[in-house]
Order: structure tokens, then C-alpha cells, then sequence
């Protein structure tokens, strides 16, 4: 009887496997009727990907938004990332410019100043004021936010910053030139495939991560520099190692070759 009642566990595990892939399969497709289906006979909500991806994420980055609201409405968590690139599911629906997916994403925000960031990224103001209408972000977000709109000549949306309270950015700090010389080089990190040059023009720091375009940075002190657009910010530790912060996470990278 004992074997039997093993059998038995061991198929339903099976079963159970087996449903949790249909939904992801059905997500990514976009099949709501298949989605639907799988969630009734049981599949997980947060079920995942070898990479960290939901039945939600794998929706929203393909843009169904006819799937993204079903799975919203059963209450699936939008605030997932993947295990590979460390990307957040709004930064990939941005990125891909499924705009109605973000809307629906943003007006249930699990971190609304990580999102008012990424939102003002993409300069799309409806965004923006739904982020502001849905939830509070800190007064923090809000500076960083309007001061990425200011460089980005993003005046809508700096308009309605403006309008939530946000202040106006502090003046530029100017760093030694030997010092900010000495960060100049490439930098390759163990936690994500991602190498980045930095390099020192006219007195500014710029960074270039693989396959991107070069962004300028705002020195904030001797050892951090931000580019708002991105809500990314560089901290040195020395002339060989920083750490990249960006939506909440931290990466190290270190220096591998010089200027």
C-alpha cells in the first residue's frame, strides 16, 4: 500500500508540473482561454521560469494585455525580475513599448518610487500621473524623477512633477581632475554578463554599457556619480571597483583594463 500511495504522490507531482508549463506556455502566448484553463485545474500563480519569470511577466513583456489584466485581477505580484539580466518586468514592457501593459502595470505599483523612476524614463506623461494618481512615492523619487525630466527636456513630465511637490535640483560638485582621471577604464562584474567603459571628457564622468549608447553623468560627490534618466548611480570604491545601484539592486564590477 505504501509503494501504491508513492505512486501516486509521484503523479500528481507529475500532473501538477505539467499544468505550471501549460500556464506558462498559455502566458506567453497570450492564450487567455489556456490560461484560464490552467489556473482552474490547478496550475500556480507565481509559478516560474528557469530564469525567474511569471505567467504575468512572460505576458507583459510580449504585450497580451488581455492576459496581463486577467492575471492582475488574480492578484499576480508585478514587482519580479529575472534571474539572468536582472530585469524588472516594467522595465522590459517599457523597453518593448507595450504601453497599454504599462499602464495596467503602473496603476498597481509593488514599488511606487522604482516605478516613477522607470516610468519617467520612458517620457511618457500618462504614465507618469497614473504612477502619482495610484500611489505615493517618496519626496526622494520625486527629486531624482524631475531632475531625470530636466535632462531629458522631458517638460511634460517635469510639469507634472513639479506639480506633486517635487524640488529643484541641488548644483553640480566638481571633483578633482586626477581623481576623476583615475577612474577611467573598463569594468566587468560576476553577478550580470555586463561590461562597462568609463571614461572622463571636459571634466564629466561617462559610462557605456555593452551594446548601448554612452550616457553622461551628474557628479554628486568625489565618489558618486548619477545618470537620472536611468535612476542609475555609480559608487567608487577607488580607482579599481564601483557598484552599480539601479531599482533597488547592487552590482560590483571591477576594474579590468585601464583607461
Amino acid at each position: 500500500m505504501r509503494l501504491i500511495a508513492l505512486f501516486a504522490f509521484a503523479s500528481m507531482l507529475a500532473t501538477a508540473a505539467d499544468t505550471n508549463a501549460d500556464l506558462l506556455s498559455a502566458a506567453r502566448a497570450g492564450d487567455l482561454a489556456a490560461v484560464k484553463t490552467a489556473i482552474e485545474s490547478g496550475a500556480v500563480l507565481e509559478t516560474k521560469t528557469p530564469y525567474g519569470q511569471t505567467p504575468l511577466y512572460l505576458a507583459a513583456m510580449n504585450g497580451h494585455e488581455d492576459v496581463v489584466r486577467f492575471l492582475l485581477d488574480k492578484g499576480a505580484r508585478t514587482d519580479v525580475s529575472d534571474t539572468f539580466y536582472k530585469a524588472p518586468m516594467l522595465g522590459f514592457v517599457l523597453q518593448r513599448k507595450h504601453w497599454g501593459v504599462a499602464k495596467m502595470l503602473v496603476a498597481k505599483p509593488a514599488n511606487p518610487d522604482q516605478t516613477l523612476g522607470e516610468v519617467t524614463g520612458s517620457g511618457r506623461a500618462d504614465l507618469v500621473e497614473t504612477v502619482l494618481t495610484t500611489s505615493k512615492p517618496s519626496q526622494s523619487a520625486l527629486d531624482k524623477a524631475y531632475e531625470s525630466a530636466l535632462e531629458g527636456k522631458k517638460a511634460d513630465v517635469a510639469g507634472l512633477l513639479k506639480k506633486a511637490g517635487a524640488n529643484d535640483p541641488a548644483p553640480p560638485v566638481t571633483v578633482d581632475a586626477a581623481v576623476l582621471s583615475s577612474y577611467a577604464g573598463t569594468y566587468k562584474s560576476e553577478q550580470i554578463p555586463l561590461e562597462i567603459k568609463v571614461s572622463i571628457r571636459e571634466g564629466k564622468l561617462y559610462g557605456q554599457a555593452t551594446g548601448q549608447g554612452e550616457f553622461p553623468t551628474k557628479t554628486l560627490s568625489a565618489t558618486r556619480f548619477a545618470f537620472a534618466q536611468a535612476q542609475l548611480e555609480l559608487e567608487f570604491e577607488g580607482a579599481d571597483a564601483f557598484t552599480l545601484k539601479q531599482g533597488g539592486q547592487s552590482f560590483k564590477f571591477k576594474k579590468v583594463v585601464s583607461k
